[in-house]
């Protein structure tokens, strides 16, 4: 092994990225403009992807399921004003 992961492993920390150990981290402008691809789980109210768009989110950054969610919600929210 190479002493990187030896030494991870003594100081029993993980040897993957935060997002794939499902720790949350708060969601800043930082954070939005560094996160991958397909990385950030946006929570499914309008109040939450309001606040992700406004601090410069996209939708290219959402999860598959988050973004599955927001379609379903702009299709729900459109047949409303419809009404």
């Amino acid at each position: 092994m190479s002493e990187a992961i030896e030494k991870k492993l003594e100081e029993n920390k993980s040897l993957f990225d935060e997002v794939l150990d499902g720790t949350k981290v708060q969601l800043t402008r930082k954070n939005i403009e560094k996160a991958a691809p397909n990385s950030i789980n946006v929570v499914n109210n309008g109040f939450a992807y309001d606040e992700y768009f406004k601090m410069g989110g996209t939708v290219a950054k959402m999860t598959f399921q988050s973004t599955k969610n927001f379609k379903d919600f702009v299709k729900i929210r459109s047949g409303e004003k419809q009404k």
